[in-house]
């Protein structure tokens, strides 16, 4: 289970980043903070795997709360989460090692999107197999098996692919079927199906068949957990 605290000043993102993070699989919300300072005594007592942290908050800003955690030697992964997009800005942030930048407003589908980079990377870490270079570069590039293929095979579009992957996370790992998600996401089952397909290719989803529907057996799908 991996342990994530939000850090943010505004209530009602820290409250929608909380939301958000509680429909991932294989993750909890260890707290919410509304400033770094606090924050930091927290991690400093407390073992903690992802920061969803803002930019700018009282007492300790962002920037300076992860520049605390990385002379303290605190490796948490930190996903930022903020309106400021000046170059100078990401770039340093991007230094102290942050895995991903959320810019306000954002949608669930682009914060989904990055839970699930961010989990594909830890299971690819955390497998104790050696990697080659191919998967070396797209781990380092972020990319790994969460993201759609570098390539979209024809038909397929990454809002589409994002709005899915929502739609599974909302219901916490469980398993769903082409019906459910087409009635969701308000597209066919046909496109439902071909997306679903091509995420248990990249060892996104994973899927099994239901016997228990009354008739035919139907195939049913989820995200996979960090540990599968």
């Amino acid at each position: 289970m991996i342990n994530a605290i939000v850090v943010e000043d505004d209530p009602m993102v820290a409250h929608i980043n909380r939301e958000y993070l509680q429909k991932v699989p294989n993750l909890k919300v260890g707290a919410v903070f509304g400033n770094g300072r606090e924050a930091l005594s927290y991690l400093l007592e407390h073992e903690v795997e992802l920061v969803i942290l803002d930019l700018y908050m009282p007492e300790l800003s962002g920037i300076e709360l992860l520049r605390q955690m990385r002379l303290r030697g605190l490796r948490a992964d930190v996903i930022m989460v903020t309106a400021a997009n000046e170059t100078k800005q990401v770039e340093e942030l991007l230094r102290l090692g942050v895995v991903d930048y959320l810019v306000k407003p954002f949608t669930e589908a682009r914060f989904m999107e990055a839970m699930v980079r961010y989990l594909a990377k830890k299971r690819a870490l955390k497998a104790g197999d050696e990697l080659d270079q191919k998967r070396i570069d797209r781990l380092l590039a972020g990319a790994l098996d969460s993201s759609p293929p570098m390539e979209f095979p024809k038909g397929l579009q990454e809002t589409t692919w994002n709005l899915i992957l929502s739609s599974l996370a909302d219901k916490r790992g469980q398993y769903l079927g082409c019906d459910e998600l087409a009635v969701k996401v308000e597209l066919s089952k046909v496109t439902i199906r071909r997306y679903l397909k091509h995420m248990a290719v990249s060892k996104l989803v994973e899927s099994r068949v239901d016997y228990e529907t009354g008739g035919r057996p139907s195939v049913k799908y989820r995200l996979k957990n960090l540990g599968d």
